[in-house]
């Protein structure tokens, strides 16, 4: 039996949490010990439910920095968002992981988004895996990448946000110092979500991705309107600036809508069409994929490969960068479109009219769905699961 720790530092959503979640069963049926390290531990402790997984704040930044360049363009360029540039901090959020980890006596460290946290694992020489998007884990380069690659950035500036950032880390590290930003993910193990042609730092080895197995973090049954247009599920923030142009897109389009809108004290509008259905509770997607033509959504990783391994095409309006990245890959596939984030009035509704009309994007979405099912959810499990155990009992044998 090991203990397994499961860190979330950085990012919103509940999508860190449902690659969790997803490994989670199996490894407590075999007997290991979990907790979880959360970002946002309300939500965390509502898709845990009747788990035995013990559930804890996750040491994080609350300071924020004036002066950064806008909008970030690398990997440092986040870091810098979350106390990298200020040694005090950075020593603080180590100290506290490094808490934490004695404290759950933690064997090791699955991180979603967690650097400090895999930084803290170094520190004490625990084995240490990276889960979820790939988007989080650049790749062994330096310097980091232009994760804006339509844009122009000089390499000086790259390479000097590294610098500027690696020299704070370096600062704080109490063991071998790190060459490069990249290190911070050196040594640990990678289970990515997704395929490889949907990564956007490109292809990796296969067989560190899980293919399109996300879990689902909500349990709500799917409650459409009747009729024979065709049913379409929208998954989106309150806090969107765009969230009230794409209601009424969506309530003047030829289909039926059954809408979800993640915010606390959100109050659905009245509109004029009413073909939308407003879900109270956070929707079962496993439930709902088979009963739709296709998704709104922000591209949420966890939820969009959930739809995708059901077949069906997916329409992105991003919220974060990360989105809008997965968004191109999959408007590349041809499996979906994005709307591109600089445009201030997307016309919403004539984006959702031309995938529901043309059967391209549903055979597409069907081909990603194939090749991600090569393998059955629990062959990818169970390999997932036998690798963790074999990281965890190496810290027993090298004691």
């Amino acid at each position: 039996m090991s203990r397994i720790l499961l860190a979330w530092e950085l990012g919103t959503g509940y999508g860190h949490l449902g690659p969790f979640l997803g490994l989670a069963p199996a490894l407590l049926a075999r007997g290991h010990e979990l907790h979880i390290a959360a970002r946002e531990v309300a939500a965390t402790v509502r898709a845990v439910g009747d788990l035995p997984i013990a559930v804890h704040q996750a040491p994080l930044c609350l300071n924020t920095y004036g002066g950064l360049q806008d909008p970030p363009l690398n990997y440092s360029e986040i870091l810098m968002r979350f106390g990298y540039l200020e040694p005090q901090m950075l020593g603080g959020l180590l100290a506290a992981w490094r808490s934490l980890l004695r404290a759950t006596a933690a064997d090791l460290v699955l991180a979603d988004h967690a650097p400090t946290a895999l930084l803290a694992a170094r520190e004490m020489e625990l084995p240490r895996a990276v889960i979820g998007s790939p988007f989080n884990v650049p790749p062994p380069r330096a310097p980091s990448p232009n994760m804006r690659d339509w844009e122009p950035v000089p390499e000086t500036r790259l390479a000097d946000s590294d610098g500027r950032v690696l020299a704070v880390i370096n600062s704080q590290l109490r063991s071998t110092r790190l060459e490069a930003v990249h290190g911070i993910f050196a040594g640990a193990a990678s289970f990515f979500s997704g395929l490889p042609e949907l990564d956007p730092y490109g292809a990796r080895d296969a067989g560190d991705y899980l293919g399109l197995h996300a879990r689902s973090t909500g349990t709500a049954t799917p409650q459409w309107l009747p009729g024979e247009e065709p049913a379409v599920f929208a998954y989106l923030h309150a806090d969107h600036p765009q969230l009230e142009d794409a209601l009424q897109a969506l309530d003047a389009s030829r289909a039926r809508v059954l809408v979800y809108v993640l915010g606390a004290g959100w109050q659905a509008p009245v509109l004029k069409g009413g073909k939308l259905v407003f879900a109270e509770g956070l929707i079962d997607f496993g439930r709902v994929v088979a009963e739709f033509a296709a998704r709104l959504c922000h591209g949420n990783v966890g939820t969009t490969l959930g739809m995708l391994r059901g077949g069906k095409p997916v329409l992105v309006l991003p919220k974060h960068l990360e989105h809008f990245l997965l968004g191109r890959a999959l408007q590349r596939q041809g499996a979906g479109r994005v709307i591109p984030p600089q445009e201030q009035a997307p016309d919403i509704g004539a984006e959702l009219a031309a995938m529901l009309s043309n059967p391209s994007y549903g055979a597409a979405a069907r081909v990603l769905a194939q090749r991600g099912a090569d393998d059955s959810v629990g062959t990818m499990t169970g390999r997932a699961v036998a690798r963790i155990e074999a990281l965890a009992a190496s810290v027993r044998e090298y004691a």
